[in-house]
């Protein structure tokens, strides 16, 4: 198992109160848990949604329960965007990312320009920049990011095709929390500025990859790399 979620309780989701807290049903009673994600996933956390929660380990936080997995057509999603950057870190010291092995050392939240970047690696002779981003949304098999508009996202792209164009490697890491991607694309109607950005990174000579996840209510393991396949926009 690459991660294991520990104890793990099954609830009922009510509703979203706001981008990071959410009312549950735990054995008939109302519970607060918190939401560790800023997408809309609305496809997902409809009223009635099957989800699993792991209790909080401060037990005086306002919202008791993380909401980590969701049960979509008897499919496990993971819904905790922060075990992308995690997951990430697990896989490199696995050697399970080809384009990403041999690294002398790797540091994590590196600031670079103005931005904070997820991953720095170094190498005998350049520096790779790599910035990871957690996918929810998969539509007939065809994985999308964002499902919410990211400003930040954009930045981040940005800050990548600099740090490319100053003659080192940078790399976008979309991580598909589930299992049933067959590629991935940019969600260009969500956010066109992100998809625009992100392809014209591509044509600077940034790289960019995408993995999926096998989710049990155990834990997440490595399911492989797939396509990347985008539009011209």
């Amino acid at each position: 198992m690459d991660y294991d979620f520990g104890l793990l309780d099954k609830a009922i989701f009510v509703k979203r109160d706001n981008r990071f807290r959410a009312e549950i049903e735990l054995n008939g009673i109302s519970f607060k848990a918190y939401v560790p994600n800023s997408g809309r996933m609305a496809e997902l956390l409809t009223p009635g949604a099957k989800v699993l929660l792991r209790k909080a380990q401060n037990p005086l936080r306002k919202t008791p329960y993380d909401l980590l997995l969701v049960e979509k057509d008897g499919l496990l999603i993971c819904l905790n965007s922060h075990l992308a950057n995690d997951l990430f870190a697990i896989w490199l010291k696995k050697d399970k990312l080809t384009p990403f092995t041999n690294s002398t050392s790797f540091y994590r939240e590196k600031t670079i320009g103005k931005s904070r970047i997820d991953f720095l690696m170094e190498y005998q002779h350049y520096n790779y920049l790599v910035e990871v981003k957690s996918v929810n949304l998969v539509e007939n098999g065809l994985a999308k990011f964002p499902d919410a508009p990211t400003e930040r996202g954009t930045k981040h792209l940005e800050e990548l095709s600099t740090f490319k164009s100053k003659g080192q490697k940078s790399a976008v890491v979309f991580i598909i929390m589930r299992e049933d991607a067959e590629s991935f694309t940019t969600h260009d109607m969500m956010d066109p500025l992100f998809a625009n950005t992100l392809r014209k990174a591509l044509s600077l000579g940034v790289e960019a990859y995408a993995y999926k996840c096998s989710v049990t209510k155990e834990g997440i393991n490595f399911a492989g790399e797939v396509p990347i396949a985008l539009s011209d926009g």
